[in-house]
């Protein structure tokens, strides 16, 4: 008698929208619902569209999913926008509503949320799963940890360094054209007593492996990989991980 195994579901490429593929990190604490139960909430809050004159805004949740002890699910919001015009009486300010996506992880196990999508979804969501399950979730600050992520790249073109104690000086931005060889940069984080805080440079994803323009700001615990091409979600896992394993616990 022969015994059948069910494969696992092969993980679909990361689509990306505009210019590159935002993600953001938050640290979670105080969690007081399992992940099944947090699914079970965030399925009975479905998308519909704002119509009318209402105070709350259309947002939702689909393809809500658990994987081991993380829970995915794609996300989509209306956002108000006032737009100003000019006219025969003069300027007037009409309210129009716009829908934005993304999708969002939450992982139990690190106790982190991932959202890969922009700031005003990561926004909307993290208020709403705070109301949901009352945690506390904040940005994943690395606290330092971006020097980790920063020796690691390579044609860095951007960099800030923050807590600089030099007289009155206590930050030091720099621009242009392969910075880590330049020394004020680790004169500023060595003998200054300065923290890399923000960076933008070339990092080489493991599969397929291929170089991308990867901005990392380790304060907001966000990531930006500049591609108009779709994104393997290997190399998108690869880069969160390095994010979470630089922060503090």
């Amino acid at each position: 008698m022969s015994q059948s195994t069910t494969k696992k579901p092969k993980p679909q490429p990361v689509q990306v929208r505009g210019l590159g593929l935002s993600i953001r990190l938050f640290r979670m604490s105080n969690m007081n619902l399992t992940p099944n139960q947090l699914a079970a909430k965030m399925k009975d809050l479905v998308y519909a569209p704002t119509t009318g004159k209402v105070k709350k805004l259309g947002a939702g949740f689909s393809n809500v999913k658990i994987e081991g002890k993380t829970v995915t699910a794609d996300f989509m919001a209306d956002f108000r926008i006032l737009v100003r015009s000019f006219g025969k009486d003069g300027f007037s300010t009409m309210p129009y509503y716009s829908v934005d996506n993304g999708s969002v992880l939450v992982k139990f196990d690190r106790k982190t949320m991932e959202v890969r999508g922009s700031e005003r979804v990561a926004s909307r969501i993290r208020r709403i799963l705070v109301e949901q399950s009352g945690a506390t979730i904040e940005p994943l600050s690395l606290n330092g940890g971006a020097k980790k992520l920063y020796d690691m790249a390579t044609d860095v073109d951007a960099v800030l360094v923050t807590g600089v104690e030099k007289g009155n000086l206590t930050q030091a931005e720099f621009k242009g054209g392969g910075l880590q060889s330049e020394e004020e940069v680790g004169m500023y984080t060595r003998r200054y007593k300065g923290s890399v805080a923000r960076f933008r440079g070339m990092f080489e994803y493991p599969s397929p492996r291929t170089s991308l323009k990867t901005s990392v700001n380790g304060p907001a615990g966000s990531v930006m990989i500049w591609t108009s091409d779709e994104i393997s979600e290997r190399n998108v896992r690869w880069i969160v991980k390095l994010m979470e394993d630089s922060a503090p616990p």
